[in-house]
């Protein structure tokens, strides 16, 4: 098979699934230095056949050893997991040095590899809605023009764009090294962002599509006398389409959203994903096959120690934390018609709940409880016996006002199935409402709110929403399910939604860990895609 470079990694989401499918990732290029050491773990990892990863990795993870130990007892197999580690930053004349000269030196000798990763999406959301000056529908001397050069010429214009200088760098590697395959993952919204003048004649994905096909001629990079510039074809992994040329390739961006909640996962995560294949090969790749049924967020947490969320800004046990909840309902909600009962009976079962793990650790051993996923698809993905238990399971602490709204949320979400938008919050709810510059109230009835589900409940039946990266600093949108945990998620339920593996470990601080996990790729779904590719190669 064909090694792997994996470029903005992340915490490294897609090179674990193309890992766990077989590939030797050779090199990991990301700029935040606590993913890189995430990465470098996770390198060590895969050094071992799952057999025999050795009880000093688990024994770090949970917390019982520091890593100098570990790294003392094997300094080979690390020494070999920080070499294809890159902590650089693309798209920086430095950084993009550094990258090549480090890539040339992991190649050696091999001619071919598989690259993956996109840009980060941040790029996008500027550039992509950013209009363009001096490109429209003619020519300097009003002449029409066709529309292949049209496209060619705003594309060019796209990519003279300072903005997109992490786009850039990928054309430049596709330029430098011709490699075989490419996965290029982004968000939704690049496709429907528009680049142009007035009305718009190209769109970001068109104009990235042009540079994917072409990068020599979009970054005006000529070729050695002799030497002819290869181009890429271009396909979706869930549509079949018709290209004049090849017979299949993509035509819009719809044809390349993939839907992760269709193939195993329980997240409602969508992304654009693009396989490019050089056109020299004559490679054709399959398609992904969509699972019977969608996995949910119950059947990925419903069975991890249940804990309690923390008390901020005063003290903090469980006996001042529940009472502050059944304090702040009983005086905002109780006698309020609509919910009456059903709160009732919720609070009674709360005040009479006892949270036996606390608000969680860095590690909580199992006993003789069962802690793994009860879909058996994902427990196999996801689950690891060796653990014998749970790491990265604990909660953040929340101000008063806050465990109110998150009990009320998660009570709302039992009932109707769905979590509660804010213009439901009529009558008494409405005193609740959090003091927000983008909320408007009158009379307790919302009038309007630029976040209207920004107290948002994932609910047991569902898939969960997209997690993101600002879970690291929010997580009202990502309230746990169960009313008496009054919580947002932990960093491992996320990364349960998320697919990884429990024994994955994110390196940093809590809020690190976070970002990392919002920023990913869902492994099962990457696992997935590597599967494909490593059929053709």
């Amino acid at each position: 098979m064909l090694p792997v470079v994996d470029i903005f990694a992340g915490p490294g989401g897609l090179g674990e699934g193309f890992s766990q499918a077989g590939f030797d990732i050779l090199l990991s290029a990301e700029m935040d230095p606590i993913a890189c050491e995430t990465l470098k773990l996770r390198k060590f990892y895969h050094q071992f056949r799952e057999q025999s990863v050795p009880e000093e990795y688990y024994q770090f993870i949970k917390g019982e050893i520091e890593l100098e130990a570990l790294i003392e007892k094997f300094s080979r197999e690390w020494d070999r997991a920080c070499s294809a580690v890159l902590n650089v930053e693309l798209g920086t004349p430095a950084g993009n040095a550094e990258f090549n000269r480090k890539l040339d030196q992991q190649l050696e000798k091999q001619e071919d590899f598989i690259l993956i990763g996109g840009p980060p999406c941040q790029a996008y959301s500027l550039a992509g809605r950013s209009r363009m000056l001096g490109v429209g529908s003619k020519t300097e001397d009003n002449q029409n023009i066709s529309r292949k050069s049209l496209s060619a010429q705003l594309a060019r214009e796209f990519y003279k764009d300072k903005r997109h200088t992490l786009y850039l760098e990928y054309l430049n590697i596709l330029c430098r090294y011709q490699p075989a395959f490419f996965i290029m993952e982004n968000v939704k919204g690049m496709g429907s962002a528009r680049s142009g003048v007035g009305e718009s004649i190209g769109s970001v994905f068109e104009n990235i599509c042009f540079g994917l096909r072409n990068p020599f001629e979009a970054m005006g990079i000529k070729t050695r006398e002799g030497e002819l510039p290869k181009g890429y074809k271009l396909y979706s992994l869930t549509n079949d389409n018709i290209d004049l040329l090849t017979g299949y390739e993509i035509q819009t961006a719809n044809e390349c959203i993939i839907r992760s909640e269709n193939y195993g996962v329980p997240q409602a995560r969508h992304r654009i994903i693009v396989v490019g294949v050089r056109e020299d090969l004559e490679i054709l790749p399959e398609k992904l096959s969509p699972s019977k049924t969608k996995a949910t967020v119950k059947e990925a947490i419903t069975n991890m120690p249940a804990l309690r969320s923390g008390l901020s800004k005063e003290k903090d046990t469980e006996k001042t934390w529940k009472n502050a909840v059944i304090e702040q309902v009983k005086e905002a909600l109780i006698g309020h018609t609509n919910v009456d009962a059903e709160i009732r009976k919720f609070l009674d079962s709360f005040s009479g709940y006892s949270i036996n793990s606390g608000r969680g650790g860095a590690y909580i051993p199992d006993g003789n409880q069962d802690f793994g996923c009860t879909n058996k698809t994902l427990a196999k993905h996801i689950n690891d016996a060796k653990l014998r238990g749970v790491i990265q399971h604990e909660t953040r602490s929340h101000i008063r006002s806050d465990l109110l709204r998150y009990f009320l949320v998660s009570v709302l979400g039992k009932i109707n199935g769905k979590s509660p938008r804010f213009s439901e919050w009529k009558g008494k709810l409405g005193s609740i409402r959090p003091n927000h510059m983008n909320v408007t109230f009158n009379d307790n009835e919302l009038q309007s709110s630029s976040h209207n589900d920004r107290f948002k409940v994932q609910v047991w039946d569902r898939p969960a929403s997209t997690v993101v990266s600002h879970i690291s600093k929010d997580g009202h949108y990502f309230i746990h399910p169960d009313p008496t945990q009054c919580r947002s998620l932990t960093v491992r339920e996320v990364a349960r939604l998320q697919t990884f593996p429990d024994n994955y470990f994110f390196c940093g601080n809590r809020t690190q860990q976070y970002h990392q996990v919002g920023n990913a790729v869902p492994v099962l779904l990457a696992k997935q895609i590597a599967v494909l590719l490593k059929s053709e190669t």
